[in-house]
């Protein structure tokens, strides 16, 4: 008789410890806000027109558009930037 190893794939989890949302900003009247393309399908279309449509009807909100390195990863340099550089971020997965 053949034995058979079956293992449990469910694995165990990560230990994550919660840190909240952050503070929402009064106005972004004089504010810079990133626009990040996260990298999914058309979201780089999104934060353009996004980012035009600001320009036009917000003119006093700076945006800039970025680009995430690595959609599967964390980017830690871009995220210091943005925590450096502005007031808040719009991060688009794709339509």
């Amino acid at each position: 008789m053949k034995r058979l190893s079956v293992f449990n794939p469910v694995g165990y989890p990560p230990q994550v410890s919660a840190r909240g949302l952050a503070q929402p900003l009064d106005t972004l009247e004089g504010k810079k806000v990133f626009l990040v393309d996260v990298g999914f399908e058309n979201s780089d279309n999104f934060m353009q027109r996004l980012r035009d449509w600001l320009g036009e009807h917000r003119p006093g909100v700076a945006t800039e558009v970025v680009r995430w390195h690595d959609m599967h990863k964390p980017d830690p340099e871009l995220s210091a930037r943005i925590r450096a550089e502005g007031d808040a971020a719009i991060l688009g997965v794709g339509l």
